[in-house]
């Protein structure tokens, strides 16, 4: 338990110096405005909708229903990106595979808030390093719908701007600070290899992001790999920055807690 909070302290500490140690610059200063909401370091008051079907990996077979609202938006002079997220969460599953569902419920999940920066924007070498902070709230209205846990999330992320889009891997640790009794603890480890591919109209895109999850409270690792084709509605409508995606996923791994999602969602972004 002493070197888990050594190590808490040490990344947490470090994410904090890191963004005190350069000169902070708004990133849609530099970077051209992004109506597609893809850019991760362009800062700009989003509103997103979404909803997304899981088949769980569970002895008889279950689903999750996840419907997310995702606001962003700027804050101190456009510095710091501002996120809030809450779901509504609907888990049905047979725990002994004997037909009857163990698990049927449905209301308010977890929710969750970040606070983002760029403590570095490098647009000549076509590269920035974003860092920040995201607080995980415990506000399931019933066990099985949340973690029943509150916790922190430090993480950074580093951009490189390709031509045709950009490739963003990141690090985040996250760790719980209070549990209800009979939860566990969480002490996650996630990596995630997010790449963009612009069309060259810049109204479409494929986005994909494999993220690597390493859960040293249960000892298990696994795999989420999410594929996302979306589409500008500005192809059919007058509409600017509102947009559209599709995104399926799988789970890899004998860990894993999913087989596979599927993803629907709608972005409304500078308004």
């Amino acid at each position: 338990m002493n070197t888990q909070k050594i190590t808490r302290s040490f990344i947490f500490g470090g994410l904090v110096a890191a963004s005190q140690m350069f000169s902070i610059s708004h990133a849609a200063d530099a970077a051209q405005a992004d109506k597609t909401g893809t850019n991760p370091v362009d800062f700009t008051r989003d509103l997103r909708l979404s909803n997304e079907y899981s088949w769980l990996e569970a002895p008889g077979g279950g689903s999750q229903n996840l419907t997310t609202v995702d606001f962003r938006m700027p804050m101190l002079d456009g510095k710091w990106q501002f996120r809030a997220r809450t779901r509504f969460n609907t888990v049905t599953a047979d725990l002994n595979d004997d037909g009857i569902d163990e698990l049927d419920d449905s209301g308010m999940g977890d929710s969750d808030l970040r606070f983002l920066t760029v403590p570095v924007l490098d647009m000549a070498n076509r590269q920035a390093f974003s860092v920040g902070l995201e607080v995980f709230l415990d506000t399931a209205s019933e066990d099985v719908l949340g973690s029943g846990a509150t916790s922190l999330g430090p993480q950074l992320f580093y951009v490189k701007f390709l031509k045709s889009g950009l490739f963003a891997p990141g690090i985040q640790y996250k760790f719980s600070v209070d549990e209800d009794n009979g939860r566990d603890e969480i002490d996650q480890v996630l990596i995630d290899l997010n790449y963009l591919l612009m069309a060259k109209d810049k109204l479409s895109w494929f986005f994909t992001d494999p993220q690597i999850v390493i859960d040293n409270e249960t000892e298990k690792e696994f795999a989420i790999v999410d594929l996302e084709f979306g589409w500008m509605m500005s192809n059919w409508t007058d509409l600017k920055g509102h947009s559209i995606y599709i995104r399926p996923s799988v789970g890899i791994g004998s860990d894993r807690p999913t087989d596979g999602s599927l993803e629907v969602g709608y972005k409304m972004v500078g308004w």
